[in-house]
């Protein structure tokens, strides 16, 4: 396993100086037969101008793309190599690599995994992502955040893998026909692990090697409108009709509240432009949803046994560790997962 030749693929959006010092933190580690290609993603396009010599004496290969979205440029990206190497490994421009002997430690995952990620840590060395939920609601937050990072394990089993370090096998990012384009940004590294997760794929966290994440969150309204349209494309395009079926009325619910918050953050209008983008693509989203379940090899209750009902979000104050909301939660799993058994 340790020849498997590594790909990794970068998307900038004027991340010039970044991309440089990123690229520059893992050169040394990499080996004949690896790749590493840059998607400006840009314009006008000025990353070769400013940092391209740097780069290509790295062997960068450097590609100018008309920006259609973080997926898109993932896309191009990985199709100038995926012929090439064994492992595709996605890296954001705000990541760097102070781990000595990572690549030598993805090279090393055994091949019942179909995609993996190292943790993720911020620079004070607490975890950032180490994978993200799945829950059954449809939102999604990384797991771990703020905690020491465990290292009694070599790898484990997740649901979703970070797209800030996420490493796939090209066998499986062939199979899924890449990143899902429609998102054009945010949640389509979480729609990529559920459509994998659906394909019967595994996915896992390797407890031994980290990538360091200078992470800045952003707040844009631009965020908040995608987010909200992009959860419940996944919801419509990857679950399986029964399982979306008994999930509806907490969907509902959880939408209900999420209307609430939006009034009380003064963010109504925000909503408003997001719902109108999710109605707008109906037809492209049920489209998706055809091509997504052709993928299927899990029935609705293996689906569900993948997915997350602990509201164990830190973003969501007191809700999330409610005692009588997270009994609610836990029954109502309890009782979806028993239906849908009894169906199977």
């Amino acid at each position: 396993m340790s020849n498997q030749r590594i790909g990794v693929v970068i998307v900038s959006y004027g991340h010039e100086q970044d991309v440089a010092n990123l690229v520059d933190s893992f050169a040394s580690q990499l080996k004949d037969g690896d790749r590493v290609v840059v998607v400006d993603n840009r314009k006008p396009w000025v990353l070769e101008s400013m940092v391209g010599e740097r780069l290509k004496a790295h062997g960068v290969e450097i590609i100018n793309h008309d920006n259609g979205g973080f997926a898109a440029g993932c896309n191009v990206g990985a199709a100038a190599i995926v012929d090439d190497v064994d492992l595709l490994f996605f890296l954001n421009p705000d990541t760097v690599i102070d781990d000595p002997s990572l690549f030598n430690s993805l090279r090393r995952v055994d091949e019942q995994w179909a995609a993996f990620m190292p943790y993720l840590l911020l620079p004070d060395g607490t975890v950032n992502s180490a994978g993200n939920a799945l829950h059954i609601s449809g939102l999604s937050w990384v797991t771990g955040l703020d905690e020491k990072p465990e290292d009694d394990k070599d790898i484990s089993e997740i649901s979703i893998a970070s797209g800030a370090c996420l490493v796939v096998r090209t066998q499986w990012w062939k199979r899924l026909g890449g990143m899902e384009e429609m998102y054009f940004m945010y949640h389509e590294d979480t729609d990529f692990s559920a459509r994998l997760l659906l394909a019967g794929g595994k996915i896992g966290l390797l407890h031994s090697a980290y990538v360091t994440h200078h992470y800045d969150y952003a707040k844009g309204d631009y965020k908040w409108i995608y987010i909200e349209r992009n959860r419940h494309v996944l919801l419509l395009s990857v679950l399986p009709l029964p399982l979306l079926a008994v999930l509806v009325p907490q969907i509902l619910g959880v939408n209900l509240g999420l209307w609430a918050i939006a009034a009380k953050e003064d963010r109504l209008a925000l909503k408003v432009k997001s719902l109108k983008l999710l109605i707008r693509d109906l037809p492209a989203i049920f489209k998706l949803r055809r091509r997504t379940q052709k993928l299927a090899q899990l029935n609705a209750a293996q689906y569900l046994e993948k997915m997350e009902w602990r509201l164990d979000n830190p973003n969501l104050g007191s809700i999330g560790s409610n005692k009588i909301v997270n009994a609610v939660y836990g029954t109502y799993y309890k009782l979806c997962l028993k239906v849908l058994r009894r169906k199977a």
